[in-house]
């Protein structure tokens, strides 16, 4: 479980908005995707995505979001789960200032 520290920030409402906007985009890449199935600490890769839709879901994170995914950021344990998604967001978030 990611600790609250790595919501810094954001507001419960925030971070479960970006918990619902980030599963409609892993849906969007993989239509088996099911959030109210999957725990939000399951590992996505060995149960949903693909390593190629990993990618295609990066892409449009960062279009959804607003945000750059530097290239040493992209290991793949930083996105192996849905709250480890919705934590990065977060804090690539608060550090651009808050924008979504």
């Amino acid at each position: 479980m990611i600790s609250p520290s790595k919501y810094a920030g954001v507001t419960s409402h925030q971070r479960n908005e970006l918990f619902y906007d980030v599963s409609i985009l892993l849906k969007s890449v993989d239509d088996t995707f099911d959030p109210e199935r999957i725990a939000p600490d399951a590992h996505l890769l060995s149960l949903t995505l693909g390593s190629l839709q990993l990618l295609e879901f990066l892409n449009r994170l960062e279009e959804r979001f607003l945000i750059s995914i530097p290239d040493e950021d992209l290991v793949v344990d930083r996105f192996s789960t849905l709250e480890k998604i919705v934590a990065y967001v977060a804090s690539r978030q608060t550090e651009a200032g808050g924008g979504r």
